[in-house]
């Protein structure tokens, strides 16, 4: 079975490099050819060297002919980029219709930079319906560097229709990365999303040298945070508990593997993002789905503190050190009206 994926970063190769090994021919397409040492060496020597990638994995900068006779489309590309992607493929397929319709795969953590919406519907909109299946999003606790060593990983496969979701699942059989099906496409989305605010968070309290109570407090509150807004624009309760909720919140608030923590963590130490900032090459969701969280927030009026404090260090010049003390001088309250 022949399948794409956009974007030949890490958790396009990691994630590439399980489906080859399942036996599918799997191609990443990328725009440059820095990463032909894919197809010479059988290793990604930017992001994974040493490690040995399946021969069934290749890498391309024809986007065209790697996408003609595909079955899945994983997109694995910033969210900043879908849009643009999403329009040239459905180009493509304009000019060469699949036999069948594909499955597109959608992998990145965010929100449309222009009109705020979840990735899934950014597909939606510029695939058209002849040309695919259902959206399947994949999300949940994972760093990429763990999936490309075969280290045992279990995700969400998102879908509004069960069967897509169970196809993507049926894919991964066989391998340590273990997928659960789900159907709540906005609890899912929004969560995955929302999660790397905190995230950086998370970073800025370990670089400020706050401890383990900090962190345990963060995540149960954030997690609240992120429920309301779930709730307001129509997900459910129970996909906060979700591999794709709350484990995802635990691993990204946790770890200088997440990208997301890491900046934090950088932000916390200097006590400004100002000079951080400038001088990051990474991209990082979290601080595009800070602005598009708090927008979200204000238009259903949800009251999200910890989401606002990561704005302000952020977009307003805010010292952590003093966002942290005008928390902890907030109103008391009992924790179900917090």
């Amino acid at each position: 079975m022949k399948i794409a994926i956009l974007g030949p970063g890490a958790w396009g190769t990691a994630l590439g490099n399980v489906l080859a090994k399942q036996g599918n021919q799997v191609v990443l397409i990328g725009k440059k050819d820095i990463y032909q040492s894919i197809n010479t060496l059988h290793e990604n020597t930017i992001k994974f060297p040493g490690v040995r990638l399946s021969d069934n994995l290749s890498y391309s900068i024809n986007e065209e002919e790697s996408l003609k006779d595909i079955f899945y489309l994983v997109f694995a590309v910033p969210s900043k980029a879908y849009r643009e992607e999403a329009r040239k493929v459905n180009e493509f397929f304009k000019k060469n219709p699949p036999k069948e319709k594909i499955t597109p795969i959608s992998l990145a953590k965010g929100f449309d930079p222009t009109s705020h919406e979840r990735l899934s519907s950014v597909l939606r909109e510029e695939i058209n319906e002849e040309y695919r299946n259902s959206i399947v999003t994949l999300v949940g606790p994972s760093f990429a560097e763990e999936v490309i060593v075969d280290r045992v990983t279990c995700l969400d496969a998102v879908s509004l229709e069960e069967k897509e979701a169970k196809k993507v699942q049926s894919l991964f059989k066989g391998s340590n990365l273990r997928l659960y099906t789900i159907q709540d496409e906005v609890g899912a989305e929004f969560f995955a999303a929302l999660k790397n605010v905190l995230a950086i968070a998370g970073g800025i309290l370990k670089g400020m040298d706050q401890g383990e109570n900090a962190k345990a407090a963060l995540i149960t509150r954030g997690s609240h945070e992120i429920l309301r807004l779930v709730l307001a624009y129509g997900g459910k309760e129970e996909t906060v508990l979700a591999l794709c909720g709350i484990g995802d919140l635990i691993l990204t608030c946790s770890s200088e593997k997440s990208r997301n923590y890491s900046l934090g963590l950088k932000i916390g130490k200097a006590d400004s993002a100002k000079e951080v900032l400038a001088e990051n090459k990474e991209t990082v969701e979290g601080v595009y789905s800070s602005k598009y969280a708090l927008s979200l927030a204000k238009a259903k009026n949800i009251d999200v503190p910890l989401t606002e404090a990561v704005y302000k260090i952020l977009f307003e010049g805010g010292r952590p050190s003093v966002v942290l003390s005008s928390l902890m001088d907030r109103p008391f309250k009992a924790e179900e009206d917090v």
